[in-house]
């Protein structure tokens, strides 16, 4: 919390115990004015309630992180076997297999070859 938060609610609190005071005073047997205790308390009140309105309305939103996870289904046959590259030959780990645009793509890291893995059909 900043400190102007902080100042903001400290005043607001003094002037809602204050506000209050005065409230309640208006209503003492002694007091000769009461309605001007009334109107003395009655804008202590609405200005402490008004700073904490506005603390709490400059207070930011908080910030929505965003997490998206996509998985490869891969439909047919699968085997395991050294992926290697097309134009050089050079073996891929998986760091090289990236997905763009909903497609599973390969970046070779050795010649810079990219190109679109093609998944044949089980028939």
């Amino acid at each position: 919390m900043s400190t102007g938060k902080i100042i903001g609610y400290i005043v607001a609190g003094i002037l809602l115990f204050f506000g209050v005071l005065w409230l309640l005073s208006a209503f003492s047997a002694e007091t000769l004015n009461p309605v001007g205790r009334l109107v003395v308390g009655g804008i202590l009140v609405l200005l402490g309630l008004g700073i904490i309105v506005a603390v709490r309305l400059r207070e930011p939103k908080p910030q929505q992180e965003v997490v998206v996870h996509q998985k490869i289904d891969i439909g047919g046959d699968v085997e395991m076997e050294a992926l290697k590259c097309r134009s050089c030959g050079a073996q891929l780990d998986k760091s090289a297999i990236s997905l763009a645009e909903g497609a599973v793509v390969v970046t070779c890291p050795y010649c810079g070859a990219t190109y679109q893995i093609v998944e044949e059909p089980k028939w």
